[in-house]
């Protein structure tokens, strides 16, 4: 498989993530707008500090920078449940005081945006945002939430693709992605080994593919799209507002996929065609 050369090394990353919980002007702090409530001296989670580092590490590296900084006692944590079955490992700075009502009303957000109801309308967000790109650019839409194609049925599950797409005599697998974490490995391999037997390209649209999905998807000619910003469904506005500004973490809500994402996509069809075209 190929692989970037590694740009970091954990002590490098545990750094890094120190100097986010010591200096309200590092990096992490000025991309995008202010947040009135998340600075050095905030209370965090930590899948939340694994998404905002995702650009320059990938979230196991991350993670493992946050437990050694626990380790050391630069870090203090409190592990919460909440909600049926939703938990979260809060972390902060080891002289922080005070940090019971921060949680708790860190916790008061997170209840509404780890809803189930809410991320199943998210998930059917994005999915339709991307339906609409698709059919904007001239792809055909085969099938949608299926296994079946040409004759064939995927027989070792009874998963899904969420879209078979065609254009110019190429038709992809799609998988649409919409969650902070990245796409389950078992679940990535299912889904491209599920393209493979059908005869498709795999076009993965993802919040965030991780180093090795990328590459893997790279090897084997087909695409991770990566959108970065968790989709929600309209009427979120006031949520939108209060995870940014307590958690800075990517969501967003978009009428229509933005034009650099359509761009990604259409370079990549015509790379295809390119390709068929030659190989014909």
């Amino acid at each position: 498989m190929v692989t970037s050369p590694q740009r970091y090394t954990l002590e490098s990353v545990k750094q890094d993530v120190m100097s986010f919980f010591k200096d309200n002007n590092h990096w992490a702090y000025q991309y995008g707008s202010r947040s009135t409530s998340c600075n050095k001296d905030s209370v965090f989670y930590k899948k939340q500090i694994q998404v905002i580092f995702e650009d320059l590490y990938p979230h196991d590296v991350t993670g493992k920078a946050v437990n050694e900084l626990i380790q050391d006692g630069f870090l203090k944590l409190e592990p919460r449940f909440f909600g049926k079955n939703d938990h979260a490992i809060f972390v902060w700075r080891y002289n922080v005081r005070y940090t019971s009502n921060e949680i708790k009303g860190r916790i008061r957000i997170m209840k509404q945006f780890f809803d189930e109801e809410l991320n199943k309308g998210a998930g059917r967000e994005a999915e339709n945002l991307f339906n609409h790109l698709f059919k904007a650019n001239q792809f055909r839409t085969i099938a949608r939430h299926t296994r079946t194609f040409r004759g064939k049925t995927w027989p070792m599950s009874g998963k899904n693709l969420d879209f078979i797409i065609e254009k110019d005599g190429i038709c992809y697998g799609v998988e649409v992605k919409n969650t902070l974490d990245y796409m389950p490995p078992d679940e990535f391999q299912e889904k491209l080994d599920m393209c493979h037997f059908l005869g498709l390209l795999p076009m993965f649209p993802l919040r965030c593919p991780s180093d090795q999905q990328f590459a893997t998807m790279e090897q084997i000619g087909g695409m991770a799209l990566k959108f970065k910003s968790r989709i929600f469904p309209q009427g979120n506005r006031r949520l939108i507002n209060d995870i940014w500004n307590h958690f800075r973490l990517p969501v967003t809500i978009w009428d229509e996929i933005p034009p650099p994402i359509q761009r990604i996509l259409i370079r990549y069809h015509h790379y295809n065609t390119k390709t068929k075209a030659i190989s014909t």
